[in-house]
């Protein structure tokens, strides 16, 4: 059996899952003014923040683990949507940041709905990982049940 796929695939999962942390990084870095700040924002919100970066990249490992065995793009739209929704959920992390920007442009309602809602955003992004890693689980072992018969 070839190994390289579930390598690969593992890579690039755990590279998903590194950018994602990495883009929350330079963008708190890049709204709040220091790495303190993104330190301090990571540590309040942790327990939501892992599960989602974890979920993130073993959803993009599971499409490329699959896509390489399928030669076809099996669920493009739902890895889309979920890559979306993570990725916007850890913005909302960064959102009270955003108070001190978006009033220049007008935006103050958005950081503050934002704000408000930070925790249940990072919810929604970790069960969009959930039923995206579900869904592609399910393909891969209709893929795998089909080479069996």
């Amino acid at each position: 059996m070839n190994t390289k796929p579930k390598f690969f695939s593992f890579s690039i999962g755990f590279l998903a899952a590194a950018g994602l942390f990495l883009f929350y990084s330079l963008t708190m870095r890049l709204l709040a003014g220091s790495w303190d700040a993104a330190w301090w924002q990571f540590r309040q919100l942790w327990y939501l923040m892992l599960p989602l970066v974890a979920g993130f990249g073993v959803q993009v490992g599971l499409f490329y683990y699959l896509k390489s065995l399928a030669k076809s793009v099996v669920g493009k739209g739902m890895m889309a949507a979920g890559s979306a929704t993570s990725t916007v959920s850890m913005i909302a992390c960064c959102a009270h940041h955003l108070a001190d920007v978006v009033p220049i442009l007008g935006l103050s309602a958005l950081s503050l709905w934002l704000v408000n809602f930070q925790a249940p955003l990072l919810a929604i992004g970790i069960a969009s990982n959930i039923v995206g890693s579900v869904y592609l689980w399910r393909q891969l072992s209709r893929l795998k049940e089909g080479d069996q018969s």
